[in-house]
Formats: structure tokens, sequence, C-alpha cells
């Protein structure tokens, strides 16, 4: 049997000991393949990040950073982050979490997932061949596990997986389903607070789509008029009401001062012009005046 290769396509093939269980009774190796995150859009962490393929089906966030900081004696981790779940979230959710004084109705709409029943099973098994990226908290970090993960591909298979953090270790066989019956019947407090979560984020998101709604209806369209609708029963809000008022009393006001400004350099022009003809008149007046004092002798 040929010697298994140090490195494929560029990723360092860490080979792994899998523990016999009671549905296998013999050791299995298993080939953990791993290379600095190059990213075809590169980010910030990219440049201190490992990408891992092939992970083990019980693996978890916990169980990596022991592999890698604790048997690898690797550096410190920030967090691992596995490509199923980052598909599996809407995009709008991967949007960095700055503060925003109001969300949109589609941000509001997209976060009702994370509200759901509590889940029938306490961990996540993984399907073979996924991959995870792991961010470590500096570049040196990085390339520190790295280094011993080369160093244990050439020297073979001394690693076992999972070893002294089996406690943290997601159940796998009878255990895991054992646990799952117990878990597909959550107690009441549990049922209640998804329940109030997801009520909470669906009254918000009703109260977003009304502020959008009568929004919309306030806008003026291209040549300034206002459509005038029926809207649906209560939606509108007080405040959503007093804030529209407010902005056209506001829009009103600059309107009557620049109707008021046109209104005041009117009558300027107008005094302007009939102080201009009284001057006129009053020159003519004087004009005659003088002629009939002073006749022309024939």
């Amino acid at each position: 049997m040929g010697k298994a290769p140090r490195e494929v396509g560029g990723f360092v093939a860490l080979p792994l000991k899998l523990q016999a269980t009671g549905a296998f009774h013999t050791e299995a190796t298993h080939y953990l393949y791993l290379k600095p995150h190059d990213p075809p859009v590169p980010d910030t962490d990219a440049p201190r990040s490992l990408f891992l393929v092939n992970i083990p089906v019980s693996a978890s966030p916990a169980a990596i950073k022991h592999l890698l900081t604790t048997q690898l004696e690797g550096g410190r981790i920030e967090k691992v982050v596995f490509t199923e779940d980052v598909q599996a979230k809407p995009a709008a959710t991967l949007k960095s979490n700055r503060k925003r004084k109001r969300m949109t109705a589609e941000e509001l709409e997209v976060g009702l997932d994370t509200h759901s029943l509590p889940g029938v099973f306490d961990s996540q098994i993984y399907q073979s061949g996924s991959s995870a990226i792991v961010v470590f908290v500096d570049k040196p970090s990085m390339e520190l596990a790295l280094k011993a993960a080369r160093r244990v591909a050439k020297s073979g298979p001394s690693i076992t997986w999972g070893q002294g953090a089996e406690a943290i270790l997601p159940r796998l066989g009878v255990k895991r389903y054992e646990h799952h019956k117990h878990l597909q019947f959550p107690s009441r407090k549990e049922v209640l607070r998804s329940v109030n979560g997801f009520m909470t984020a669906y009254a918000q998101l009703e109260e977003a789509r009304s502020r959008e709604t009568a929004r919309k209806r306030q806008a003026p369209d291209e040549d300034g008029f206002v459509t005038v609708t029926r809207g649906s029963r209560g939606s509108v809000r007080a405040e959503e009401a007093k804030e529209i008022a407010e902005k056209h009393k506001e829009k009103s006001k600059s309107l009557e001062d620049f109707y008021r400004f046109q209104m005041r350099n009117k009558r300027k022009e107008e005094q302007s012009e009939m102080l201009r003809k009284f001057g006129e008149d009053k020159r003519r007046v004087e004009e005659m005046r003088q002629r009939r004092g002073n006749p022309t002798p024939g």
C-alpha cells in the first residue's frame, strides 16, 4: 500500500485517528485537508485564516479549536465558521451589524427565520467533505497551526480526533437519537419563549410595513400632488400621523415664507414704480407752471 501524500492540491493532508465505536470496532484514519484561506473576494480575516476541507462528521467549533490549539499546539482561534451554515443564512443577515435607527420591512422579514421552535437535536452533523473557515487572532497564530499540521502530516497519524475532549464532541449513533427523543418534547417555558420572540419580531415587521405604506401614500408625484387613498384600519399609528403632519407643516411654512418673500418684493417694485411715476408727474406740473408764468412774447 502506497504512502499517503503530505499535500494534495495545495492542501496539507492532516491524518487523524478515529477511535473505534460500537458500530465500527476498528480504528480508522481520516484525512483533514487545510491551507491558508484565499477567498475570491479578499476580506480582512483572510490573511489570518485557514480553510479546512473534509471535516469529521462529529466536528464542532469547540472540537476544531481543541484540535488546532491544544492537540497541534497552534495559536489562539477567534472563531470557526462552517461554510454550510453560512450558505444556509439569507444574504441580508450576513451584512455587518451596523447600528441603525430603524430596520426595513425586508430586513425584519428575513429576521423572522431566526425565531423557531427549540431544535430536536443538540448538535449539527455535517456531511462528509464539508468545509470550514478557522479565523485566528493573528497571522503568526495561523502559521503556527499550519506548521504543526505539516509536521504531523510528515510523521504520520499520531493525533486521535477528539482525544481529551470527548465531552464536547456531538453525540453519534444511538446516543444521539436517545437524546433526540428527549428534546422532541421541549418544556412549556422554552416553547413560550420561542413563540414570544417570533410574535415580537412579527409585530415589528407589521409596524415597519405600516410606516412604509404611510410614507408612500404621503409622497408627492412628479407634479407635486399627493394621492389620497383609503388605508387599512390602524395602518397609521398616532406617532406616524404626527410625524407626517410635522413634515407637512415644515414644508408649508417654507412655501409660505417663499411666497411672502415674493409678495414683499412685488410690493417694493410697485411702490418704486409709483414713486417714479409721481416724480415724473410732479416734474411735468412744474414745467407747465413755468410756461404759464413766463409767456413767450409775440
